[in-house]
């Protein structure tokens, strides 16, 4: 299974980026994989009928993701987490009019052969690739799936993949990496094409690896921000104001960058310039 490595930058991410949506039921999904072969545990459906799917359940109020998935494992399958290898995607489904995110995360856990000393689940091991239909109870090739076709498991945002460039980017240049996450960790602007196609410069811009370079052309998004062609919150031009400063040392007033900020920008204003300090959080 295809997945990317689980930063603090990617949870963050993730949790944020679904708020901003107006999606904030989050679940996680564990793909414990041995031996080239993933675990399904066996559930019953609305219809009395066994289904098989990835162990999941829903993040509990004041947990992180990798809190819920440790908790999550061990309760529905009795194995202790010990790593989480990757991150595949997420999938969403709507349940009674609210949209539940599942993030689906790659795990090794301690003794796997375990599993069949736990009694109080039925299991599987497969080693068809994994979509959304396993978080759901369908996996395609199984003897009981449907058959429907496999879900779309939705892999990495394009703001993340743009953010963790844009980090990649500015790695090792104190100024930069400040301005680069004020930028990130305002959410919007990375989802705007009229920024990202205009002011986002990267050597293969079809390129969907993360680990690939992009850098912010400051001057360029500036001028268009004064001019009116890039319309944005109050709050939104000040942070952006603020990042420019820090990335190209472009003068700006900071008793106007920082009056009527709330404590959210505050907070990352103020770490933002920690950061470019050197004193790193």
């Amino acid at each position: 299974m295809s997945h990317i490595v689980v930063t603090d930058h990617l949870l963050w991410d993730l949790v944020t980026g679904s708020h901003a949506e107006g999606t904030t039921c989050l679940a996680v999904a564990a793909a414990i994989e041995h031996h080239d072969r993933t675990l399904l545990i066996s559930t019953i459906d609305d219809d009395f009928e066994t289904v098989w799917q990835l162990p999941s359940d829903l993040v509990l109020p004041g947990e992180t993701l990798l809190h819920g998935l440790a908790r999550m494992v061990k309760l529905t399958t009795g194995l202790g987490v010990a790593d989480v290898t990757g991150y595949a995607g997420h999938h969403d489904r709507l349940v009674k009019d609210e949209v539940i995110r599942t993030f689906v995360f790659t795990v090794a856990v301690d003794d796997p052969e375990r599993i069949c000393r736990w009694a109080n689940i039925g299991h599987h091991w497969t080693s068809e690739p994994i979509t959304a239909c396993s978080i759901l109870g369908d996996i395609e090739g199984h003897p009981t799936s449907s058959t429907a076709p496999p879900g779309r498991l939705i892999g990495p945002t394009t703001s993340y993949q743009l953010s963790a460039a844009l980090r990649a980017g500015a790695d090792g240049l104190l100024c930069a990496e400040a301005a680069v996450e004020l930028l990130v960790k305002q959410q919007s602007w990375l989802n705007r094409h009229d920024f990202v196609s205009a002011f986002i410069h990267r050597p293969d811009p079809t390129a969907q690896d993360p680990t690939d370079l992009a850098c912010v052309d400051w001057l360029g998004a500036l001028g268009a921000l004064n001019a009116g062609r890039l319309p944005c919150s109050s709050g939104e031009r000040q942070l952006f104001r603020i990042a420019s400063s820090l990335a190209e040392g472009i003068p700006i007033d900071l008793r106007d960058a920082v009056t009527g900020l709330d404590t959210i920008n505050t907070g990352l204003v103020a770490r933002a310039v920690c950061h470019a300090a050197g004193h790193r959080p």
